[in-house]
């Protein structure tokens, strides 16, 4: 959804707003995980002269594969957020950043995309290796049955490994 900012009066904007999984996934093209269902947010949307600041709520199951066997699980994803967007962009083509410039978005244009805002909350959100439980033992690295089910059939290595003799004397002073 697009919300013009002259559309934005002093006492606010507030939106609650459902897109479509498939529909955001479209936006955003390619992405590390899936959205199933609808994302369901709540966004409070004020203007203080150029700048605009929204504080938000999103609610989302968001499609993993599991890191380590490779099975797809749901999770759910969301929480409280807080945007603020400005129009004044420096000229310069280099500078000096502080840790408070970090949270600033840059307005271009007479209105913002409601879609990509949430996409960025959603992608911030999902976890950079995504395990369907804390202690999942992944697939075997012989035969890749996987584990969680119960132990492989591999054969296991009666005898340690001949190259490996030499540190059974060894000891550390």
């Amino acid at each position: 959804m697009k919300i013009r900012i002259e559309d934005i009066t002093e006492e606010g904007l507030t939106l609650d707003v459902v897109e479509e999984g498939a529909a955001l996934t479209a936006v955003a093209g390619s992405l590390d995980f899936t959205i199933p269902g609808q994302v369901k947010a709540r966004l409070e949307i004020t203007k203080t002269g150029a700048d605009v600041f929204v504080r938000g709520s999103l609610d989302a199951a968001l499609g993993f594969v599991c890191g380590r066997c490779l099975k797809a699980f749901e999770q759910k994803s969301g929480g409280a957020f807080n945007l603020f967007f400005t129009r004044e962009a420096e000229k310069a083509r280099e500078k000096e950043l502080h840790a408070g410039d970090m949270d600033v978005n840059l307005l271009e244009g007479a209105e913002f995309d409601t879609s990509e805002m949430l996409l960025a909350q959603l992608s911030l959100d999902a976890p950079m290796k995504p395990l369907c439980n804390a202690d999942c033992k992944g697939l075997c690295p012989k035969c890749g049955e996987e584990l969680n089910a119960g132990p492989c059939k591999c054969p296991q290595a009666s005898t340690p490994d001949k190259r490996f003799a030499k540190l059974k004397d060894f000891k550390v002073r």
